[in-house]
């Protein structure tokens, strides 16, 4: 379980470096406050679920 966890963190920083902008995107051409309404499950929830998996 733990090499699958190695290979799993590049692609979770992967994605926060794509979802980050794009959520920054909504938020200009929308409110701030949908920007991160989006941006809080879009980043967050997928980190919670990485923590939760390295949980024996």
């Amino acid at each position: 379980m733990g090499a699958g966890i190695v290979l799993i963190w590049p692609a979770f920083f992967f994605y926060v470096l794509l979802m980050g902008p794009f959520c920054a995107l909504i938020g200009a051409r929308t409110t701030s406050r949908m920007g991160w309404l989006m941006s809080v499950p879009l980043i967050f929830v997928p980190f919670a679920l990485l923590v939760v998996m390295m949980i024996p």
